[in-house]
């Protein structure tokens, strides 16, 4: 190995792997940068929590936290990515001569799939943005400016997107904004497929009268309109806080999960492997644990990936519909409520438009990354 190959990530580059080598030079390129310009930032969040532990008395809330993450965020994903690429560096190329194992045969054919590597690559933006909101957002999403003269300002230089009928600058509202919806999205999917994995692997291993009763009372839970049933237990709280939406979604959202697993369980219940292990007396938390649910990830994993687009949308529903986060706390769905009005402005049409296409984007993101999962997953898809 020349001298070259062995600096990250340079070295990729000399060694065919241009698509891992542009990627790891693109992030360190863009952290480190955030870590010049922004380095007044940086000492800024460094010298409040050295002066907060040392128990002086200033202020230091949630946007002081908020810095500090990112601050500490910069330069340990910019060592992570070379660190990576120096381990990465060290090992000898992939010889196809011999056999793969499972998971690099579908992160190759995942590779292949422009449209999912597209998808992954926005995602992968979407929460490198959330992280770094502070770095990026010109403003502070809550702050009001002068109320007569700032009010529904058109784009310009100070404000990107104008500012809303509040004198909220638009743009930090909505970099701040993929914060709730990402979060809501991840969390209350994580939710989902938790308890729907759990309750589905119950009933598909039990069968019988215990998967009768279980499968009812899913089709029970399913007769009720989701959007609707969400609402209406939404409405029993007066504050919406950011957990008790995660919560609420999460737990009215499992039902599709458990109806997947149980019916994977059901197939694989038949299946050779299943029977001798059985035969052999292996006990019931081995046989769905080692055997089942490891055989039935795939249309769990390619199914989690597809609801969190939809989870995202299911959020902006009800933000749009003043039951999710409440303003001033930002977030795309409240963004298109509180713009609704100026769609059809010739100045300020621009405000509604960011954050419905924030949404589509991150959408479509998760779907294009959910397909790809889907084909390189698929064993009758693999050559």
């Amino acid at each position: 190995m020349g001298f070259v190959e062995k600096i990250p990530p340079l070295g990729h580059f000399k060694r065919g792997e241009k698509g891992k080598g542009l990627l790891i030079s693109t992030l360190c390129l863009i952290f480190i940068s955030f870590m010049i310009f922004k380095s007044h930032l940086m000492v800024e969040a460094v010298e409040k929590t050295l002066a907060k532990i040392q128990g002086e008395e200033i202020p230091y809330g949630s946007t002081e936290i908020d810095l500090l993450i990112s601050t500490l965020f910069l330069p340990l994903a910019a060592l992570g990515l070379m660190l990576y690429s120096f381990i990465s560096l060290r090992k000898p190329v992939a010889n196809t001569n011999y056999a793969e194992g499972p998971w690099v045969t579908v992160w190759r054919k995942f590779k292949k799939n422009r449209l999912a590597m597209t998808g992954g690559l926005i995602i992968l933006s979407l929460y490198i943005i959330a992280i770094l909101c502070p770095y990026i957002a010109p403003h502070d999403p809550t702050e009001q400016f002068d109320r007569v003269y700032d009010q529904l300002l058109p784009p310009s230089t100070k404000h990107l997107l104008g500012t809303d009928e509040f004198s909220r600058d638009a743009f930090s509202r909505i970099i701040y904004g993929s914060r709730i919806s990402l979060l809501v999205g991840l969390l209350a999917v994580a939710i989902a497929v938790s308890l729907g994995t759990l309750y589905g692997a119950i009933s598909g291993y039990f069968g019988g009268w215990i998967d009768n009763l279980m499968m009812r009372f899913v089709d029970i839970m399913l007769a009720f309109p989701t959007l609707i049933l969400i609402i209406t237990v939404i409405a029993l709280w007066q504050n919406q806080s950011i957990w008790i939406i995660i919560s609420v979604i999460g737990l009215m959202s499992w039902m599709g999960v458990a109806r997947l697993v149980r019916g994977q369980f059901l197939v694989l219940k038949e299946r050779e492997y299943f029977i001798a292990a059985k035969a052999l007396g292996a006990s019931g938390p081995r046989l769905i644990f080692k055997h089942l649910l490891p055989n039935a990830m795939t249309p769990i994993i390619v199914s989690a990936t597809l609801r969190v687009g939809t989870t995202i949308l299911l959020e902006a529903s009800l933000s749009f519909l003043s039951l999710g986060v409440q303003p001033p706390e930002p977030s795309w769905g409240n963004i298109v409520f509180d713009t609704k009005g100026q769609i059809f402005s010739d100045t300020l049409w621009c405000m509604p438009l960011a954050a419905g296409l924030a949404i589509v984007i991150t959408v479509t993101g998760y779907n294009l990354l959910g397909d790809g999962l889907r084909d390189a997953l698929d064993p009758r898809l693999r050559k």
